[in-house]
């Protein structure tokens, strides 16, 4: 039976006179706190398919309708989906599956990089290994009343467990999670991210030469021994997949397990819904990546040609932002789309997006999550939000809180 916070629901309504201005808004750098982010793509919404925008101060469009946006995730020909890619931090990761234009190209190296994290390691991580990690977390939490469950919990569940499939040596977590947000950070900030692109690179040679000589069972050994129509894998190129993975299956990982909780705790009853029916717990998660996806708005760049998408004429090499959080809230697809309900059915939703450049690790993505809400909810079954306006997701482009303060009632 769904779940429903209708009290959510009307304080929506209520707050709807302060809502930004539209044709304000710059995507890439305001804040858009809470809901304020959902009204604003609900009046795009409502002003057509394609609308004007701003994004790094630039005239762009965004799409927030799940059925054009649908449309725009396997239309490669307006919206070459590496485009964005090479112009965002391939400079720093260098090319990968995400970044390659070519479709031959791109299907075999996908083929030769993502089946290791569907190898029988990976599916035994996922069974066995994600628990031991969230509980090691939490012991460091033991005999504390109030700590921060992003800084201490959510920002640092997804880089072990990243470490931990990869094979690597455990002693780096703080460097792992700063080469991350540095490789991001590439545009804005291009001599840090080369920086940090060399030094985890130097890290990993060592690691590729002696997984080369003897493989073991994790995935790094995985990606050395990978062989798909006679092409195997290069250092270089096992050097880019491991630096495009920890900035984007870490931070979106942060994200989606920083806003889930976020929401469960701000939210009436559903802490103590999931502790006593422990059932809800997946159901809740796959409606939490609809509801507050980490992922909110996707910059892409449309061809390098002037194109017409639902019967808007669009510029060559304009910006389009693919706002996934406005299609998961989309009325046209989902009813009441801004109340949190557990048991909806949230198989429209777009949070891994769709086509070619799909995310290859939404069922790792989904297990991380769970896992790390149960043994939380098995080890601090009550806990209480002190600070709800900083628990407010906020930002566009990697949607978190940027705190979630709590004091363990337990």
């Amino acid at each position: 039976m769904p779940y429903s916070f209708a009290r959510y629901a009307g304080a929506m309504a209520a707050a709807d006179a302060t809502t930004p201005d539209p044709s304000a808004v710059d995507f890439a750098f305001d804040e858009l706190p809470g809901e304020s982010l959902h009204r604003t793509l609900h009046a795009l919404r409502a002003m057509g398919p394609v609308t004007p925008t701003r994004f790094l101060g630039i005239p762009s469009f965004v799409i927030c309708a799940r059925e054009p946006l649908f449309d725009a995730f396997i239309d490669t020909e307006r919206f070459p989906p590496h485009r964005m890619y090479q112009a965002s931090f391939e400079g720093a990761i260098g090319e990968s599956f995400i970044s390659m234009p070519e479709p031959e190209r791109h299907r075999v190296y996908r083929r030769l990089a993502t089946p290791a994290f569907r190898s029988r390691a990976v599916d035994r991580h996922v069974a066995e290994g994600l628990a031991p990690i969230a509980n090691e977390l939490l012991d460091e939490l033991e005999g504390r009343e109030r700590f921060d469950l992003v800084e201490d919990y959510a920002a640092r569940f997804p880089y072990l467990v990243i470490t931990r499939l990869l094979g690597l040596p455990r002693d780096r977590e703080e460097a792992f999670h700063r080469w991350a947000l540095a490789l991001l950070s590439f545009r804005d900030d291009p001599i840090e991210a080369a920086k940090a692109a060399e030094e985890l690179t130097a890290f990993l040679a060592p690691i590729v030469h002696e997984r080369r000589q003897q493989p073991r069972d994790d995935v790094i050994s995985a990606l050395t021994q990978a062989e798909v129509e006679g092409r195997a894998l290069t250092d270089e190129e096992i050097y880019s997949h491991v630096r495009l993975l920890f900035p984007t299956g870490g931070e979106t990982t942060h994200g989606s397990l920083g806003n889930a909780l976020s929401i469960l705790l701000r939210h009436e009853d559903a802490w103590s819904r999931l502790r006593d029916d422990p059932t809800l717990i997946e159901p809740a998660v796959d409606e939490a990546l609809r509801f507050e996806t980490p992922i909110a708005v996707l910059p892409r760049m449309s061809a390098s040609h002037p194109t017409c998408f639902h019967g808007v004429d669009i510029p060559a090499d304009s910006w389009v932002l693919f706002a996934i959080a406005g299609a998961n809230r989309d009325p046209a697809c989902f009813d009441d789309p801004d109340c949190f309900e557990i048991g909806r059915n949230t198989s429209n939703a777009l949070t891994f997006g769709r086509g070619v450049k799909s995310c290859p690790g939404m069922h790792l993505a989904r297990r991380n999550l769970c896992t790390a809400i149960e043994i939380l909810l098995e080890r601090m079954p009550r806990l209480e939000l002190l600070d709800p306006e900083a628990a407010e997701p906020r930002r566009s482009v990697l949607r978190c809180p940027d705190a979630l303060h709590v004091r363990r009632l337990d």
